[in-house]
Formats: C-alpha cells, structure tokens, sequence
C-alpha cells in the first residue's frame, strides 16, 4: 500500500467530489475524530451508524499528547451524500508568507476511510490541512 501526500490537492470542489466518489465505491468504514468537541453535527447526522467509540490519542495521521473521542462508523451513501454539501475537507495553500490553512464548513475533525481490509484510502489532519490518499483509489 502505498500512500500520497495529497496536501493542497481538494482546494477544490470539483476534485473533492471525485475523490468522494471513489471512496464511496471501495469505503467499508470511515473514522471520525472529535478534536473540537463542539462539532458534534456529523456524529448525531449518523449516530445510527456508528460501529464503536473510543478514546485514542495515537490514529492515522496523528498521535496527540491527549485523548480524543475516535467513532468507527459503516460507510452508507447518506453519509457521503453529506459530505458532498462541503466545499472540501480543508484547504492547504502555500505563499510567500508562508503555508495557510483555511478551515471550511465541514470543521476541523479528522476523517478517515477504510476498505474492507482495514486499509487506509484517505485520511486528514483537518485542521493542519494534511490530506494522505492511498495511491490506487482510482484504480
């Protein structure tokens, strides 16, 4: 499994939903990770989906000195037809000034989705703006 640094690459809506199109088709279970614990929108959308519920301070992407709510969640069309109303998951630009990330309407929790192997597909740290993608999604 080889995975990319897909960093900067959904700042647009278009590309995102091409990405989400192929996650819906090979995405088994998503994780979603509470780093802001007012964003709760998404788990009470899919609470009827959720699988199990733990506190981890180490997930794909990220170890964290504190412990965050980590959902395992079925992976269902009504939950990708939701994340299609966002622009993207976050974006990553880089300027003279520096690198910049702006947060989006979908928030700064991490997502990731997984095949049925419990393999990687794509996986974020949201609010850095950091976006890995496995290597043959669109294969």
């Amino acid at each position: 499994m080889k995975l990319l640094d897909y960093t900067g690459k959904l700042n647009n809506h278009n590309e995102y939903l091409q990405v989400l199109n192929q996650l819906e088709k090979k995405c088994q279970y998503i994780e979603y990770v509470l780093i802001n614990e007012d964003e709760t929108k998404f788990i009470k959308n899919f609470e009827r989906f959720i699988i199990s519920l733990e506190l981890k301070n180490k997930w794909w992407g990220t170890k964290s000195s504190q412990k965050n709510k980590v959902y395992k969640i079925k992976s269902s069309h009504e939950i990708f037809s939701y994340l299609k109303q966002f622009e993207t998951f976050c974006k990553y630009t880089i300027s003279n000034d520096g690198d910049l990330v702006e947060d989006t309407a979908f928030g700064i929790n991490d997502i990731a989705f997984f095949d049925n192997k419990e393999i990687p597909l794509l996986f974020t740290t949201t609010h850095e703006g950091y976006i890995t993608i496995r290597a043959d999604l669109f294969k």
